[in-house]
């Protein structure tokens, strides 16, 4: 791009002008010199040799200065709106029973892909035209079976799937058919103990051979994390000596004298382009492993607004379903933190965290461990690249803690359930 025009009037007169698009591309290089000779005759009475070096240090100052002038985005003081969008089922009964937790996101964020459990199908959500686009049946049985217990859908790029299972994984194409099957026996021995089971995984775009998750062992409440090269058949495996720490928040249901269950921390897993992140809901704190890099790393955030860790418990024994509703109501009203999600726009990562206020009318027939209506204090985190605090506000505009969400076009995209329809909540920040 070229000026037809004064470049050194605009330089002196106002040079930080936003108007001004040559400042901030290099594309524009060639229209300074341009603008400059045609300028030129302002310092005829400098000798050749001068002029060269004047114009090049004007163009070197401008530069330089036209870089440092760029806005960044202070998130010192954020302001908040909301839209609500509603997805078009086309007259289909949409599975919304789980919160969007067995759903995936396609790469280019066009698209979302919900498991229904009921159907057995995959529900292909356009979050562009804000519509059911299709179902595709998943088979149970036969060749392409894949059985009628596994925890886990996730997209892998263009259109290929990864279900986990309890014995280990498929690899699916488009058509829902089976490519590839994995069992944990198969990989080296000690990858997998018998007493741990795998949670939640996630993929880089950059290496899709590379699986990273999360596992926990039954017997002693130990997580681990786990990297896994499916092309290879190996796990690396990663302890997590400070989420050991977690255990002091479990609580145990023992009934007749025998374990019936209980309650915990829960661990969650999300990724930038280039990171794994692996966080729980009780402390403010994370590790990262970068796509670069053979170690872990903890990272340990202090927040200005909420305590950075829920208060322990007096107890992690109970003997009754009512007991152990009301210490795990306890410890919602307490901080609890979401994990932090990616905005590839503006590379940043945004966390909710909340507490829960619990309205004191219950609904008839409530069981136990049902939880009643709440009005919600919620904030929200930004964070850098390498996972520290660069803003954080209260959001008075939200009155629930967010269930599933995601960042698309810049805006955090909120699942509710509105009348058993499909909508999005979606969240706009202004910062100044």
């Amino acid at each position: 791009m070229a000026f037809n025009g004064s470049l050194i009037f605009c330089f002196s007169l106002n040079f930080q002008s936003k108007e001004l698009k040559y400042f901030e591309h290099p594309t524009t290089f060639n229209g300074l010199i341009f603008g400059f000779h045609y300028e030129s005759t302002i310092f005829s009475f400098i000798p050749n040799f001068m002029k060269n070096y004047l114009i090049l240090i004007s163009i070197l100052f401008l530069f330089s200065c036209g870089s440092s002038t760029e806005k960044k985005a202070d998130f010192s003081q954020m302001t908040f709106s909301l839209d609500t969008v509603m997805v078009d089922s086309k007259d289909e009964i949409l599975y919304l029973n789980g919160n969007l937790m067995q759903s995936s996101l396609s790469q280019d964020l066009k698209y979302l892909y919900n498991f229904n459990q009921q159907e057995f199908s995959l529900e292909k959500i356009s979050l562009d035209r804000l519509e059911l686009e299709r179902k595709i049946k998943v088979e149970k049985e036969g060749p392409n079976g894949i059985g009628g217990n596994f925890s886990k859908f996730y997209l892998l790029g263009s259109e290929r799937f990864l279900v986990q299972g309890y014995s280990g994984f498929f690899i699916l194409d488009s058509a829902l058919k089976i490519l590839e099957k994995l069992v944990y026996a198969d990989f080296e021995e000690g990858s997998f103990p018998p007493s741990e089971y795998m949670m939640d995984l996630i993929l880089l775009v950059s290496d899709p051979r590379i699986f990273y998750g999360f596992s926990v062992d039954w017997e002693t409440k130990k997580h681990a994390f786990n990297k896994v090269d499916i092309e290879k058949i190996t796990n690396t495996r990663f302890d997590l000596p400070e989420f050991d720490k977690l255990k002091k928040y479990q609580i145990e249901l023992v009934l007749d004298g025998n374990p019936a269950g209980g309650v915990g921390p829960s661990l969650s897993i999300s990724n930038s382009d280039n990171k794994v992140v692996l966080s729980n809901d009780t402390a403010n704190e994370f590790y990262v492993l970068a796509s670069n890099e053979p170690l872990l790393k903890y990272v340990k955030l202090e927040s200005s607004l909420t305590p950075n860790r829920k208060k322990e418990y007096s107890i992690n024994q109970v003997e009754s379903i009512e007991a152990l509703s009301e210490l795990y109501k306890k410890s919602l009203e307490d901080i609890n933190f979401s994990k932090p999600v990616w905005d590839n726009e503006n590379r940043i990562f945004y966390r909710f965290s909340y507490f829960k206020r619990f309205l004191e009318k219950e609904n008839e027939g409530d069981q136990p461990l049902d939880l009643p209506e709440s009005n919600d204090e919620v904030y929200l985190t930004i964070l850098d690249e390498n996972l520290q605090i660069i803003g954080e506000s209260k959001v008075p505009e939200l009155k629930r803690a967010p269930t599933t969400h995601f960042v698309k076009d810049g805006k955090i995209w909120i699942f509710e359930n509105i009348d058993d329809e499909m909508a999005f909540v979606r969240l706009s920040i202004d910062s100044k």
